[in-house]
């Protein structure tokens, strides 16, 4: 029996769902492992990895790269957050990957730039966090230049640059996911299967669970799937405590959670003097609505931050 029918167009809550009601009702009987890989194989998605190294060479102009100064008009208002000016982390010239987005998410043409107020590392649990992070874009790169950092901005908020190198690649959901669901159900127990026997699953199935930089695709969860979240707290409902929003909001926010993807995933940069590290090993995430990224409009991206 092909189970892909259960889980076609459902997302990873809904997923794990849907094996938890198979064992109850005793239809679990195919093979652990095809069934395993069935799941795997129908939430595969597209991504774009990012690899950095440091440039010792001339400043990167109009090319993608992480850090050094961005490629922006003249007349651009650098964005503040708290009195405090953004960093400046990536811009990204969507020519150069083009070819690797498979799934023609992202325009054609133009620069996106990614900015993160550095200072406070906002989470992004709370409304009040809106403006901790900025994505702009230009579809029209003429007469641009390199512009200077503000002169109010620390020094170790100004990222050095980076080169980049992209590469197409294929992204499953995080083990994460899958080990806290496993951890709070105790159904596969009752079918006489242990936590253990999906070790092998994981080792020989799941994409390993390397941290990097990159475009699209699932994130790399290190503490809770975060579609929700972003949701909710553009909703205006602080995420932050014990509780979360009101129980009468919670279908309407859980459909709508299935409408935001990540644009942008970053993990630590580094050089020989140089570290910027989100938390304690974490990773910051750009997160943008579909129909927001099919219209080009990133004005309404959320940032959430996770680490260790």
């Amino acid at each position: 029996m092909n189970y892909n029918i259960y889980i076609f167009e459902k997302n990873q809550t809904e997923v794990y769902t849907e094996i938890k009601r198979l064992y109850l009702v005793g239809e679990f009987t195919v093979d652990l492992k095809k069934f395993v890989s069935e799941i795997l194989d129908s939430l595969k998605k597209n991504e774009i990895t990012i690899s950095t190294e440091f440039n010792n060479n001339s400043e990167i102009v109009n090319k993608s790269k992480i850090g050094g100064k961005p490629y922006l008009p003249k007349d651009f208002i650098w964005p503040y957050y708290q009195g405090l000016p953004l960093s400046f982390l990536a811009q990204i010239n969507l020519e150069e990957v083009s070819s690797l987005d498979k799934d023609k998410l992202l325009p054609d043409k133009g620069i996106l730039y990614f900015f993160y107020e550095l200072e406070t590392q906002e989470w992004g649990y709370s409304p009040q966090d809106k403006g901790c992070a900025k994505v702009f874009y230009y579809e029209d790169i003429s007469n641009f230049s390199l512009i200077d950092f503000p002169k109010d901005i620390k020094d170790y908020c100004e990222v050095p640059e980076f080169k980049v190198a992209f590469k197409s690649n294929i992204s499953l959901p995080s083990y994460e996911n899958f080990y806290l669901f496993l951890k709070e159900h105790d159904t596969f127990k009752e079918q006489d299967i242990s936590f253990s026997d999906f070790i092998p699953l994981y080792d020989e199935l799941f994409i390993p669970d390397n941290n990097y930089t990159k475009l699209l695709g699932h994130p790399e969860v290190i503490q809770n799937p975060m579609e929700e979240e972003c949701e909710a707290v553009t909703r205006g409902f602080d995420m932050g405590g014990i509780e979360s929003y009101p129980k009468q909001y919670q279908k309407e926010i859980k459909s709508a959670s299935k409408d935001w993807i990540l644009l942008f995933q970053m993990d630590t940069v580094e050089t020989d003097d140089y570290e910027l590290m989100f938390g304690d090993s974490g990773h910051i995430y750009f997160w943008i609505k579909k129909e927001d990224l099919k219209n080009k409009n990133f004005e309404d991206i959320w940032l959430i931050l996770q680490c260790y």
